[in-house]
């Protein structure tokens, strides 16, 4: 089987600074992968480079089989649903709630001539499911944190995508809003009809679906491989630099603490 995502040597630098250094992974068609790190390790680089949003310096990257190039980067775009906060929030402000969810039929930051009146029909239930259908016309710079969460994953599903990627969509959330996030990440999940990748350095957001894993430090993969093998005490431990305990709830969640007597 021909892998959705390969990686192979890629690179990113920003001056002299390496943001990302000799990753290679490969994704199969209908896996879910957890991509965990602490804060500044590449996480958000490396998936905005495979979303087609940010391009690499060295390296091969190949999605459904394709380089990105000119020709194909925007139909491409469009068959990944790309929620981060941490990227659009440095571009959205004024743009309304409905036009931000239509920009993801056109892979781009706005809307085209492609947008057709089906299509705000589809974007406007998309918005009712994720409880903004008051919404429509508020800019986004207006919304709450949860709101504009919302907003990023409803442009994500618009276009059926066959990859889904999640970056740290609990950042900033409370702890209900969080929940809520997650239970209907988990029924998105149910369809089987898309490959996941979540981006977070909470373990208690890790949910049972994602069976696959790599870690990530100052730019480098440092461990990968089945969730249940990379995420125990003694290799977390490992990884991190410090003695950590990782529990498995009764809901399949992970909770991790620090070893007492450890800073």
């Amino acid at each position: 089987m021909e892998p959705i995502i390969r990686v192979e040597n890629l690179n990113c630098q920003s001056g002299n600074r390496y943001l990302l250094r000799n990753i290679t992974w490969e994704v199969q068609p209908g896996e879910n992968w957890v991509v965990f790190g602490l804060n500044g390790s590449g996480k958000t680089t490396l998936l905005s480079i495979i979303a087609g949003y940010k391009m690499p310096t060295e390296g091969t990257l190949e999605v459904f089989g394709q380089a990105y190039s000119d020709e194909n980067i925007l139909p491409i775009r469009k068959k990944i649903g790309w929620v981060s906060s941490s990227y659009f929030d440095k571009y959205y402000t004024k743009e309304s709630a409905l036009t931000i969810v239509l920009s993801g039929l056109c892979g781009t930051l706005g809307i085209d001539s492609t947008v057709q009146p089906d299509d705000y029909i589809r974007a406007k239930k998309l918005l009712r499911e994720w409880n903004l259908d008051k919404k429509f016309d508020l800019p986004f710079s207006m919304l709450s944190k949860g709101e504009r969460q919302n907003v990023l994953i409803a442009r994500a599903l618009i276009s059926s995508p066959e990859i889904l990627v999640l970056d740290e969509p609990g950042t900033g959330l409370d702890v209900l809003a969080r929940e809520q996030l997650l239970r209907k990440i988990s029924r998105l999940a149910e369809g089987g009809n898309m490959t996941m990748i979540y981006v977070t350095h909470y373990p208690e957001e890790i949910l049972s679906l994602f069976e696959q894993c790599i870690i990530l430090q100052q730019g480098k993969i440092i461990d990968w491989g089945k969730l249940t093998e990379v995420m125990t005490s003694e290799r977390l431990s490992r990884d991190l630099g410090t003695d950590v305990v990782i529990r498995t709830l009764e809901d399949g969640r992970l909770d991790l603490r620090v070893k007492e007597g450890r800073d």
